[in-house]
């Protein structure tokens, strides 16, 4: 839910004055932090770290990097709903994670049911593709703001809004919003997504079959509707 729209329930009060609203986030949202804030750094030119050297380039912070990173991120919401620190500081594993070297081992912070390979086999593993020291320390706080106890809170459900972006979507296709309506039509047109997002196109056979239409065609034509690959 955008801030604009959370704002005006919160100040409708629907529940009642005695109940607080709380806004949480969609972990799918959250994610896509880390990708915008590390492609932000990357994207800065002239930048010189401590090393002398770039942030970005060949052995440094790129793009397949940060896709990595953000995964790793997005795993550590996942795997740990409903335990916030353990949460927490799987997030900031993520940093140690990629500045662990094979004579500087800091993956002690990384769960042992994870993505990561080191604690699969500690004996045998070759850590690759490292970050350096300069670069880890530059992000730092990047990923000290994402493991803020106050923001991954919202995400201990561990759920998307996909779904209601999904029936959003099937609303708008069936009433466009750049045309005005009557409320009915907009009912109607909610009505039909519903149906349409719990049972697929089939839903429709339902509705002919409570009105005593038996659509043989019909039939056939939405379940091959629901099996359509894309």
């Amino acid at each position: 839910m955008e801030t604009a729209s959370f704002k005006k329930i919160s100040e409708a009060k629907p529940y009642g004055h005695e109940t607080d609203i709380e806004k949480l986030e969609c972990v799918g949202h959250v994610q896509k932090r880390c990708v915008t804030r590390l492609r932000k750094i990357i994207n800065v030119k002239g930048k010189k770290l401590h090393d002398g050297k770039g942030i970005g380039g060949a052995g440094r912070l790129t793009k397949k990097k940060i896709a990595t990173l953000q995964n790793y991120f997005g795993f550590s919401i996942r795997q740990n709903s409903k335990n916030l620190e353990r949460m927490r500081a799987d997030v900031m594993a993520v940093l140690y994670h990629v500045a662990s070297t094979d004579e500087n081992q800091q993956q002690h912070l990384c769960p042992f049911i994870s993505w990561c390979k080191y604690k699969l086999n500690p004996d045998s593993y070759k850590h690759k593709h490292v970050l350096p020291t300069s670069v880890v320390q530059f992000i730092k706080p990047v990923f000290e703001d994402l493991s803020n106890g106050n923001l991954l809170k919202k995400c201990v459900h561990g759920k998307t809004q996909n779904g209601n972006e999904c029936l959003n979507k099937l609303v708008w296709d069936r009433c466009s919003k750049e045309y005005y309506v009557e409320k009915a039509t907009v009912e109607e047109a909610v009505y039909s997504a519903v149906a349409y997002f719990t049972d697929g196109a089939s839903a429709v056979v339902k509705l002919f079959q409570c009105l005593g239409i038996e659509g043989n065609y019909t039939l056939r034509a939405r379940k091959a509707k629901d099996t359509e690959v894309f």
